[in-house]
């Protein structure tokens, strides 16, 4: 396929439609359906060989926690190679391969329909009028992360006589029990119903299909599982990031970016500051000399070690910074603290708006019939082999941040009752998982009285500010800071462009503002329209760490949650005896 098929925002390569997702376009010519799988990063090189420098996105923080030398935002635009102007796009390849006639029902692979004279579509050359043919409704998928074709051929009992079978797929009554896969010319029948099996579809196994990086991976031993080609489940995107902080390597890095590399060879002090003299003085825009640069380099070298909980910790300590009283038009991260509002004495101790800020978000792979949380299930690869890249993008945006009094939240976690309510939800955790056929090793680090605090409390603000920001829920993000020493929580807004931020976010961190908001979030879900069954925590699934927690009050857009509406409870909030914040509600 070598037509341009359609667009997407950058943003959505990231979050949504990634390598190894199935997206569906409508052809700009015919107006036909067209289902294809974005492919790898391998195919991204190809497209984009040469063009790619305009792309470059840097964040050293995040660089060092993923292993990589940059990251490349998706391509868009015109580059020029051999003279020529050249389009910047992403591949896809044709998916699912199997296509449907919607006046008979005859489905087959792509290769047996008629194409169009311009070649951009398929269609049926024997009924009345040639329809284009569309995209069957269901693939199959397993938990490593394999995509494939429905295996149409085998699911269908033959009798002995039919040699060229003809297969259609009708709907003969109500749900799927009455979707039949029938064979035209032997007369052969069978209900879809029966593929949906929690155990797999019957008497298949997985072929390991990586359409997104071509070809297969034998020997996988999960069972493959029938689904819709647009059900959510089909692509679970994993997503690092990092906010940008004040700090000197990030101009440093990019003035020195095409000489990385070399340096990093160069472990001689007397060579190194040889070469810098010689290759990059003649070019560089600063007074530093050249020992002065390599002293740099080293200590860049140095602080690129940080671990994930490291990166949130030196935000943290940098959002815990007024950095208002600096070149306001410089910062990348403009912070300005708030008065607590006395009514939150002993309960929150920081308040401050975030006024700029700018996020390097990273896809670094992704999952299929479960979202990734603590590191399970294993992430799948982007690529055939690791590179020194990943896709990312650079969002710019605004927040509100608050930290919760750091001495109160210890006291709170220790009370038997605490205790003795988490004990309980992380045998149900345990449970459920030894039900699910998986190991259990142990509870993942959010099952933890602080966490579930820090995070009800994020999802209660967000549905409050919803209201009175402007911005919709499903456009605010969370970002959690939960450890030894923080309980904290940024909830902002970012995009691509400047329209993050207008300010109607982090105005709501004034005081008057403020003290309403919370005291409202709290009220608001001190109560659910499904209680007693949620607050009881009978709605809730015991492998997703919940209790107290349902559609009905703190769920939100998954988007918008760093664990896919995960390890949430009301009643550590505002909804009875066990809640942290239960003085301001008596």
């Amino acid at each position: 396929m070598s037509k341009n098929v359609g667009s997407i925002r950058r943003s959505q390569i990231i979050s949504t439609f990634g390598p190894g997702a199935i997206v569906d376009f409508r052809l700009p010519g015919s107006g036909a359906l067209l289902s294809g799988v974005m492919q790898g990063l391998e195919a991204w090189e190809a497209y984009t060989k040469g063009g790619y420098k305009q792309d470059i996105v840097r964040e050293p923080r995040l660089e060092a926690l993923l292993g990589v030398d940059h990251f490349r935002a998706p391509p868009v635009g015109t580059y020029l190679k051999d003279g020529q102007t050249r389009e910047r796009v992403l591949p896809i390849e044709r998916f699912p391969d199997w296509l449907s006639c919607p006046e008979c029902h005859v489905i087959n692979r792509s290769g047996q329909w008629a194409p169009s004279r311009n070649g951009d579509s398929l269609h049926c050359g024997k009924c009345r009028g040639k329809p284009a043919v569309v995209p069957v409704r269901f693939v199959t998928i397993c938990e490593n992360g394999h995509l494939d074709d429905f295996p149409w051929m085998s699911w269908l009992t033959h009798k002995e006589s039919c040699t060229q079978p003809v297969l259609a797929l009708r709907t003969a009554g109500a749900g799927i029990g009455g979707l039949m896969l029938t064979c035209k010319s032997c007369g052969g029948s069978r209900s879809m119903a029966e593929a949906f099996s929690p155990r797999g579809i019957p008497k298949h196994k997985c072929r390991g299909g990586r359409p997104w990086l071509g070809g297969s991976e034998m020997g996988c031993e999960a069972a493959p599982r029938i689904t819709q080609r647009g059900a959510s489940n089909v692509y679970f995107s994993i997503e690092q990031s990092a906010i940008t902080l004040p700090d000197w390597k990030v101009p440093f890095k990019e003035k020195i970016g095409d000489f990385i590399e070399m340096l990093d060879f160069l472990e001689d002090e007397a060579m190194m500051v040889s070469f810098i003299t010689k290759k990059i003085l003649p070019i560089w825009d600063g007074d530093e000399s050249a020992e002065e640069i390599a002293r740099r380099f080293r200590e860049m070298k140095q602080d690129s070690t940080d671990a994930e909980h490291d990166l949130r910790l030196d935000e943290f300590r940098m959002l815990l910074t007024d950095t208002s009283a600096s070149n306001a038009e410089a910062m990348t991260l403009l912070n300005r603290r708030q008065p607590v509002p006395t009514v939150f004495n002993g309960m929150i101790s920081w308040i401050s708006s975030v006024e700029r800020l700018r996020e390097v978000r990273a896809l670094t792979g992704f999952t299929r019939l479960k979202a990734q949380v603590g590191g399970k299930p294993e992430a799948v690869p982007l690529s055939r082999s690791a590179l020194s890249w990943l896709p990312a993008v650079a969002m710019h945006g605004e927040g509100v941040f608050l930290t919760l009094d750091i001495d109160a939240v210890s006291d709170w976690e220790k009370r038997p009752d605490v205790e003795k309510h988490l004990q309980g939800l992380v045998i149900t955790f345990l449970e459920t998982t030894r039900a699910e056929g998986k190991p259990a090793e142990g509870p993942p680090p959010q099952l933890s009285a602080r966490y579930m605090l820090v995070h009800t409390l994020a999802h209660a603000l967000v549905v409050r500010l919803s209201l009175d920001s402007g911005y919709s829920s499903s456009a605010l993000r969370e970002r959690l800071y939960v450890g030894p020493d923080m309980a904290g929580l940024l909830i902002y807004t970012s995009t691509p462009d400047a329209d993050g931020t207008m300010g109607g976010l982090s105005r709501q961190a004034r005081p008057a503002r403020m003290e309403q908001l919370v005291l409202q979030a709290l009220a608001d879900h001190e109560l659910c329209s499904a209680d007693p069954l949620c607050s009881e925590g009978m709605a809730r699934s015991g492998s997703n760490g919940n209790h107290a927690a349902c559609h009905n009050c703190v769920f939100l857009p998954e988007t918008s949650c760093e664990v896919w509406n995960g390890f949430l409870d009301r009643t550590l909030l505002s909804a009875g005896p066990l809640a942290f914040f239960s003085r301001l509600l008596a």
